[in-house]
């Protein structure tokens, strides 16, 4: 093995072990009993020389926290389901969305339409936190603030999904389009059995993405949502801390199996989709 590649396979290992070390350490403390959380992680503020004990493994193992979260404290499932309630219909509804208006935009001739897709990528690139202004201006408008459509429209309508889209079909052949039309395909047979399978991986790949921003959402469930029996549980563990630290462990662990299982899932559709749009981190 050459000197280059013995080093690229040590730096991906250690970066790898250095993505993988928090997963591990939370998933592993989730298995810790109640007396030895309270040793290793409470503070003594009057000594100034206190630290907190870390430990990858558990002195004594412990499913209590997982009979707890399952069993004995309803709201974390309750907020678990609040978080599915609002990623299922920006899944769904960017699915269906997105591919006709990425269509629309590379084979379909309307006028201003190179204007409008600019301004997409506009909106797409401004941050957030610039966003939620006229976002919860819109939402009062329409009379839905408080309610999970102020978030699900917004996300159904992300302007990323069009994006990354068309960056799939800018290098789609435009004959095949125009062969199925000279054999008596509309617009709609043309997209539907020539274009639309060869999207599914740039979809896999929007569908994984998508998912990740809103399993993970904060600040729109802060402001669009009036108490936090309304908000997903990716804003309530940070009050796990405070209210009932021992459970944080346990619920963080619960809160990553569906992304985890999704990018195992996916993660060859993922990386193969962003290559066939061309789009780089």
């Amino acid at each position: 093995m050459k000197i280059s590649s013995w080093l690229s396979t040590v730096i991906i290992f250690i970066a790898a072990i250095l993505v993988l070390f928090p997963v591990i350490f939370i998933f592993s403390n989730s298995f810790m009993d109640e007396l030895e959380f309270l040793e290793r992680y409470s503070i003594d503020e009057s000594d100034s020389g206190a630290f907190l004990k870390l430990s990858l493994i558990p002195d004594n193992f412990t499913l209590q926290r997982y009979i707890r979260l399952f069993t004995q404290s309803p709201i974390y499932l309750r907020l678990f389901w609040n978080s599915v309630i609002l990623v299922v219909p920006i899944l769904l509804g960017q699915c269906l969305i997105s591919p006709l208006s990425a269509y629309a935009f590379e084979f379909m001739l309307w006028k201003y339409k190179e204007i409008l897709y600019y301004v997409f990528v506009v909106v797409m690139l401004l941050p957030l936190q610039i966003l939620l202004v006229p976002h919860f201006i819109v939402a009062d408008w329409l009379g839905i603030n408080g309610t999970y459509w102020a978030i699900i429209l917004p996300g159904i309508f992300n302007p990323f999904g069009v994006f990354i889209l068309r960056q799939q079909l800018r290098g789609f052949p435009k004959e095949c389009i125009d062969a199925g039309k000279m054999d008596g395909a509309n617009e709609w047979v043309g997209f539907r059995s020539i274009v639309l399978p060869n999207m599914k991986p740039a979809i896999a790949a929007l569908c994984i993405l998508t998912f990740v921003e809103y399993w993970n959402i904060v600040d729109q469930a802060i402001i669009f949502t009036k108490s936090y029996f309304q908000q997903p549980l990716s804003v309530y563990l940070s009050r796990i801390v405070e209210t009932d630290p021992g459970m944080f462990f346990a619920v963080s662990s619960f809160y990553m199996v569906p992304a985890i299982l999704i990018f195992a899932y996916g993660h060859e559709h993922l990386a193969q989709g962003i290559t066939l749009s061309g789009v780089r981190n």
